[in-house]
Parts: C-alpha cells; sequence; structure tokens
C-alpha cells in the first residue's frame, strides 16, 4: 500500500542528499549531464549538514538574525511565536560554521578551511544558482574542476558529521547511511579526478 505521507527532518534530509550525490555520481560516467544533479544534491547535503552542526538545543543559529531576533522576542514576551522563519543563506551558513558561534560545548570544534576549500564552496554555491535559477540560454560547464570541487566540499561535510562534535547521530543506521555514501563518493570522485585529469 502506498503511504499517504511523507515525514521527515533535518537528519533524514542531510543524509538521503547525500545518497542521491552518491547515487547521481555513480551515472556521471555514461551521462556527463548528470553533474548537474550532482551539484543539486551536493549543495542540499553540505547545507544540510551545517545546519546540523549548527542548530543546537534550540536551533535558532540557523536562521536568518532578524528572525532569530523575532522569535528570541516573542519567547520573551510569552509568545506568539512567529511561524515564518527562514533559513540563513548558504554562504552566511558557511560564515557561520568557520565563527564561534559553532562552539556549543566543550568539545565543539569550528571549522578552519584549508587550500581550496573556501572557493569550492563559493563554486559549488554559484553552480546551484546557475541550475535553479536558469535563464534562457547556452551554458557550458567545463567539467575538469568538478572533482576536485566535490572533495572539497565532501571534506567540509566529513568534518562537520564526524569532527566538529555538534552533531549528535543518535539514529545509528542514518550515520551507516551517511558513512556509505560518504565512502561511496571519496571513490567516484578520485576514479574522475584521474579519469579527467587523463584528459585535461
Amino acid at each position: 500500500m502506498t503511504n499517504s505521507s511523507l515525514i521527515t527532518d533535518s537528519f533524514l534530509e542531510t543524509v538521503t542528499a547525500l545518497e542521491a550525490v552518491a547515487d547521481e555520481l555513480r551515472c556521471v560516467y555514461q551521462n556527463a549531464y548528470r553533474w548537474k544533479w550532482v551539484i543539486l544534491a551536493m549543495h542540499s547535503a553540505l547545507q544540510g549538514m551545517m545546519v546540523l552542526a549548527l542548530q543546537g538545543s534550540d536551533g535558532l543559529r540557523v536562521f536568518r538574525e532578524e528572525d532569530a531576533i523575532r522569535w528570541m522576542n516573542a519567547h520573551e514576551s510569552g509568545g506568539p511565536y512567529p511561524d515564518d522563519l527562514k533559513l540563513d543563506k548558504f554562504l552566511d551558513l558557511y560564515k557561520k560554521i568557520k565563527s564561534d558561534i559553532m562552539l556549543l560545548n566543550v568539545n565543539s570544534k569550528k571549522f578552519l578551511p584549508r587550500g581550496t576549500q573556501g572557493r569550492s564552496i563559493k563554486l559549488l554555491n554559484r553552480l546551484r544558482n546557475e541550475f535553479v535559477h536558469f535563464t534562457p540560454r547556452v551554458f557550458v560547464l567545463v567539467l575538469l574542476g568538478l572533482p576536485s570541487m566535490s572533495i572539497d566540499c565532501l571534506e567540509v561535510m566529513e568534518f562537520l558529521a564526524w569532527h566538529s562534535n555538534n552533531v549528535s547521530w543518535v539514529d545509528t543506521e542514518l550515520s551507516g547511511r551517511a558513512k556509505v555514501a560518504f565512502d561511496s563518493m571519496r571513490t567516484s570522485l578520485l576514479a574522475l579526478k584521474s579519469e579527467y585529469g587523463s584528459l585535461g
């Protein structure tokens, strides 16, 4: 019997996005157009992982500053609470994971970008926006640098998932699925990087 509803949360959203990246990467070998879906799913997965690492107990750190302030004002006055809170922008979430906002407990670690990681995050966001807000034109995407960009983004997500000490994986099935997806992504991306490098 078909389910009549879809139930999700921040963890499931993030893990299923990771699995979508892994699935689409396996299709890239036969169809380069599937990079579009890699990019969209990677953006969703990274955004989800940033939310998991930032949300803490009250969840307010993931919202735009003005919305978090509105919620706090409502809380202090006893309500009513706003029901139109908006998630912060992708690049603003990225700024937050590099800041002291990440220090939610004594073991928390903020993200310290290395090498090209910061540039790759910005490129991922730009490419995602190109596809989501596609305008009538011919768009040419050079594939050569996409594996390296994606490996950078993968490393950021892995830090948030396992080393920031801000993500509590209560559901061991989901954490296991995330690990499988990460391993699959890395295998595909390293192979693609080698293949594209030989063509460059």
